[in-house]
């Protein structure tokens, strides 16, 4: 027995041993260029000795790597870069879906550029807005809602090293990282075309051996009182072993916000810009929005507004709109008159944003004689969360007062009155999450009011005093509105011309007294609350109240 027990020991050590010692390799690009907004979006930097990263204009720098052959599986990734040109921001690694783009055979140094066949910004902005957002539908664009890695603070002369082993876990293949940043002072790389060897960009990867499936052994053998040794053992029962599943990602969630960019137009001179800027939902995905952060820089500023459509066709309007979308084909996301607005709704409640869904961003600015700037950049950030953690969506609030009157030379306030928690069997509990007012530059003050179920006034939940730059309340502890409730919206004015001021969108020759808001918890997803104020034929008041139940 004492040599079959040694057989069985020396067929164990054998398997425990087949795993061998981890490899490792440095790859150089296969292609790399960098892609330029602005008088630059057409051309193709294939063949440039540098990359460019920069955000005035927007600068993009494109890697692609060939692990085709790669003898197994890759345990750790690092990017090398040299930095030529020193930044704050050196910028952010994304991942690229498609390799498929081309390096191109021009310098970018001369207009010839644009004749090139490389990658352009012009590929990437399918829609010709001037910026890369969720509304461009390239499938080059960096997924940045998987960052990689930051860059930070880049020295020139200095290499920087960052680890994108989370970006080339798909198996052999082509990979492409981008890099981009959100700083105008740009940082500058040298590229795989460099004269430098030293200093063209290098992937660093470390390796592991590809594990086949598992076996195990089996040994039989049978022995009798007789034998003074043991029978030949049978012919060994093999059972193969399938690879143990991929373990399950359970870590904190992370995600970028999704940056809406939309410009003011050119802010001297005389008149009004209202511009519509058509943007697009998260490619890969819908998105529980947890915070919105909408930034309206420059002078002259009025409102930025973020619209979606109620369901069905969607009716574009042009780049340079109208004066105002048709309130019940649009939907208000969210808005601010004020040059910073940031909107953190309270934990578990989200705003609910579809794969692609077609968005819609206002900019309205009042040009001047004498501007800081001649041009403004607004952003609207939408900050995602954990789905997981949703308890329950927010909806926009929308009351409008299309009957309103001001009278020349007087002193007066415009009163209205909604029940927007609904009536009889319809009727719910509604939360408040926020409001502002809105009216124009006739406007002295903006006032609401809970209504109690027998008509008669509560607290006041709103107060804003002047014109300019009303503030968006946002409550930590939202006020409930209880079946049968309502809202009181006042607007105070001061007309001192010949001039009688009716409902409408030009802030020069007309007014407006308008409820923004947001509540919760909803019915569907994306509902949102309607309420129109107007005369009927006769000329008596009516209250409308429409429920969208969104997409």
């Amino acid at each position: 027995m004492r040599a079959l027990i040694l057989t069985v020991g020396l067929a164990l050590g054998a398997t425990a041993s087949t795993r061998a010692a981890a490899d490792s390799l440095d790859l150089t690009p296969v292609a790399d260029t960098f892609v330029q907004g602005g008088a630059e979006a057409t051309w193709d930097h294939g063949l440039a000795d540098h990359l460019d990263v920069d955000h005035g204009p927007a600068d993009l720098a494109y890697l692609k790597f060939d692990l085709s052959a790669l003898p197994g599986p890759v345990t750790r990734a690092t990017l090398t870069l040299f930095c030529g040109n020193s930044s704050s921001d050196g910028g952010t690694v994304y991942p690229v879906a498609d390799s498929s783009w081309i390096e191109g055979t021009r310098h970018g140094e001369t207009t010839a550029s644009a004749s090139g066949p490389g990658l352009k910004f012009a590929d990437l902005d399918t829609n010709a807005d001037g910026t890369l957002d969720a509304a461009d539908t390239s499938p080059f664009l960096p997924d940045v809602a998987r960052p990689l890695a930051a860059l930070g603070s880049v020295v020139a002369g200095q290499p920087v090293t960052v680890d994108v082993t989370a970006a080339l876990q798909g198996g052999p293949g082509l990979y492409t990282l981008a890099i981009a940043n959100g700083s105008t002072n740009e940082a500058t790389y040298a590229s795989r075309e460099s004269t430098l060897a030293a200093q063209r960009p290098r992937l660093h990867l470390e390796l592991g051996v590809a594990v086949p499936p598992t076996t195990t052994t089996t040994t039989t053998t049978t022995t009798t009182t007789t034998a003074t040794t043991a029978p030949a053992a049978p012919a060994p029962t093999t059972t193969t072993l399938p690879p143990p599943p991929p373990t399950a990602n359970h870590g904190r969630f992370h995600a970028q916000p999704m940056v809406l960019t939309a410009t003011s137009g050119p802010l001297q001179g005389q008149g009004e810009n209202l511009t519509c800027f058509h943007k697009q939902g998260p490619r890969h995905g819908s998105m529980e929005v947890g915070r919105i952060h909408v930034s309206m820089p420059g002078d002259g500023g009025h409102h930025v507004i973020l619209f979606r459509p109620h369901p069905g066709p969607v009716q574009w309007p042009p780049k340079n709109c109208p004066l105002t979308l048709n309130w019940d084909q649009w939907e208000l996301i969210a808005q601010t008159q004020h040059p910073e607005t940031d909107w953190q709704l309270p934990p578990g409640v989200a705003i609910n944003i579809s794969r692609r869904q077609p968005l819609l961003v206002q900019t309205h600015y009042v040009k001047g004689s004498h501007p800081k700037t001649r041009h403004a950049m607004t952003k609207t950030k939408l900050y995602p969360i954990d789905p997981a953690t949703v308890t329950a969506h927010a909806g926009a609030l929308f009351l409008n007062d299309r009957s309103m009157v001001v009278p020349p030379h007087t002193t007066m306030t415009e009163v209205n009155r909604c029940t927007i928690t609904g009536e009889g069997n319809q009727a719910r509990e509604v939360k408040l999450l926020g409001i502002t007012g809105h009216y124009h530059f006739r406007g002295l003050g903006f006032e609401a009011y809970r209504v109690h179920t027998d008509g008669s006034l509560g607290e006041l939940l709103y107060r804003y005093q002047g014109f300019d730059q009303p503030n968006f309340q946002q409550f930590s502890d939202p006020p409930v509105l209880h079946p049968g409730e309502g809202i009181e919206w006042r607007c105070h004015y001061q007309n001192n011309t010949d001039k009688t001021f009716t409902y409408g969108p030009d802030a020069s020759t007309q007014e407006h007294c308008i409820l923004f808001g947001a509540y919760y918890p909803t019915s569907t997803v994306q509902e949102a609350i309607n309420c129109t104020h107007d005369k009927d034929a006769a000329g008596h008041d009516v209250s409308t109240v429409a429920i969208i139940p969104g997409e």
